[in-house]
């Protein structure tokens, strides 16, 4: 099974290509870090894929990211999106 056609049929992806200056980087203001509301687009506390590519982040996102603890990492492996 491919995992990207997975989130892709999921809606967790977008044909948007991510940013690939570095990993786990906001393409934007550096200064939103910890701001929750930034990326959290549906006000649910919790991060998906989609909304953390929306908001500049690049995958995959790890455990020491700030962003890891919002989101769902389902097979426990410390990676988001990889």
């Amino acid at each position: 099974m491919n995992p990207d056609e997975v989130n892709k049929t999921l809606g967790l992806t977008d044909s948007k290509p991510s940013d690939s200056k570095s990993p786990n980087t906001k393409a934007t203001n550096p200064n939103t870090k910890d701001d929750l509301s930034s990326v959290d687009t549906n006000g649910n506390g919790k991060i998906t894929i989609k909304e953390a590519k929306a908001a500049g982040y690049s995958m995959p996102i790890t455990s020491d990211h700030w962003l890891y603890k919002y989101m769902d990492d389902r097979d426990g492996d410390g990676m988001v999106g990889e």
